[in-house]
């Protein structure tokens, strides 16, 4: 799916700066570092957990766009979340919210955690992707793909 550990991409084609290592990913301002993705095979569930921190000076919101965010397995199956976290936010996809907002602290890391159901026997998890809206362009949106090494 991925040549590398990392990527990103904007819709429309923009030239986006990143700064790429083999878990951290820098994206509109904002890092963010893979934590753990796990499988539990007992309950076919997977957990993704990230760590997001705001690069500026000053709070800034920080809009997720949950219908676009999905952790992407071995075999190339995606997988929508059932619940996602960010601090102490909690969306289920049962809830049908479009997007999760959140107000980001200047050098205060706040975890993302995304579980998704229903993996199947024997997958690993070895992608997520995160649609942002670019805090430059309202109604532009940024994709972030990251994986664990």
């Amino acid at each position: 799916m991925l040549s590398s550990a990392l990527a990103v991409s904007a819709r429309l084609g923009a030239d986006i700066a990143v700064v790429r290592d083999s878990n951290v990913l820098v994206i509109d301002d904002i890092r963010i570092e893979t934590e753990r993705f796990v499988v539990d095979s007992a309950t076919n569930t997977a957990t993704v957990e990230l760590s997001l921190s705001s690069l500026k000076e000053n709070p800034r919101e920080l809009k997720i766009n949950v219908y676009g965010t999905q952790l992407v397995d071995n075999e190339r199956n995606a997988y929508y979340f059932s619940t996602i976290a960010l601090g102490r936010v909690l969306m289920r996809f049962d809830d049908k919210q479009n997007y999760l907002n959140y107000l980001l602290q200047p050098n205060t890391p706040a975890k993302l955690i995304i579980t998704a159901e229903k993996i199947l026997p024997g997958a690993t998890i070895q992608v997520v992707k995160i649609v942002l809206e670019d805090s430059a362009e309202e109604g532009r949106f940024l994709d972030a793909y990251l994986s664990y090494r």
